[in-house]
Formats: C-alpha cells, sequence, structure tokens
C-alpha cells in the first residue's frame, strides 16, 4: 500500500468505515475494504424510492485508482459533480430501489459507451437496455417493471 492509499485508508478506518463529506457524498469501507460513494438525489420520484449515484469497488486500490486520490482532505471536498463525471463515464450508477415495508428492490444503471445502458440486480445478472433513461420516473418505472416481472 503506497502513502496516499495508507491515509485514505487510516481516514476511513477512523470513521468507522462511514464518512458523510460536507457535499453530501457518503463513504461506506467494508470489512473486505471495498469502498462504496453514494450520493442520494433528491427529491426521489416517489416518497418509497430511494435513488442516487454509486460507486463500488473491490479491491480497495481500484477504489484508490478511479479517484485518484493523494489525501483525505479530497474525500472531503468530492463533490456530487465528480460522481455525474465518473457515471458518464460509466465508472459509477445510477440506483433505484423500491423500499416499502420489507420490500426492497434495487437496480443499478451504468452507461456503456454504446448509448445504452447496462442494468444489474442485487445478485449481479445484467442486462443491456436498448435506451438511455434521463429522468427519475424513467428508472421507476423500470425499476416497477423488473420488480413485477421477477416478483410476480
Amino acid at each position: 500500500m503506497n502513502r496516499a492509499e495508507r491515509n485514505i485508508y487510516t481516514f476511513l478506518d477512523d470513521h468507522l468505515g462511514l464518512y458523510d463529506n460536507p457535499h453530501g457524498v457518503e463513504f461506506c469501507m467494508n470489512i473486505d475494504d471495498s469502498v462504496f460513494v453514494i450520493h442520494p438525489l433528491n427529491p426521489p420520484p416517489e416518497p418509497w424510492v430511494d435513488y442516487g449515484l454509486l460507486y463500488n469497488s473491490t479491491p480497495f486500490f481500484t477504489f484508490m485508482q478511479d479517484f485518484k486520490f493523494r489525501h483525505s482532505q479530497e474525500l472531503v471536498s468530492l463533490t456530487p459533480a465528480h460522481l455525474w463525471s465518473m457515471y458518464y463515464n460509466g465508472k459509477a450508477e445510477i440506483y433505484c430501489s423500491i423500499v416499502v415495508k420489507i420490500i426492497f428492490h434495487a437496480l443499478y444503471f451504468r452507461l456503456t459507451k454504446n448509448n445504452t445502458m447496462i442494468v444489474r440486480d442485487d445478485h449481479d445478472n445484467e442486462h443491456e437496455v436498448g435506451e438511455v433513461f434521463h429522468n427519475p420516473h424513467q428508472f421507476l418505472t423500470y425499476t416497477q417493471s423488473h420488480f413485477v416481472h421477477t416478483e410476480g
């Protein structure tokens, strides 16, 4: 582990693996050293939906390579605009989760270079959608339809 990796790792470890920066970006380092970077998008399309940007990686050094962090202050200053840039480059995803009582159904949408989207479920099953969604209700409609087809 190089100096920058140790610095970031120690920073996240000192925060017990969870750090919310002042810009509403959350970092979650798991026991296997994978890191999730999350930014909820408000307002969600419906009150019973979680919706936002998500970056996940395994292992830790991939997270460091993708973000090019040099010191912990960069975690503090990371903005949602950086996650949007990563989304448009296919490195981050938009998540859309139905959360009603005991129902939890999440899909993760990633852009491709072919102007389509790859949709992934919680079981890491992926398939391509022949279009790119641009508004929250498109993501929600697709997620609801997927839920009905897989759970129904």
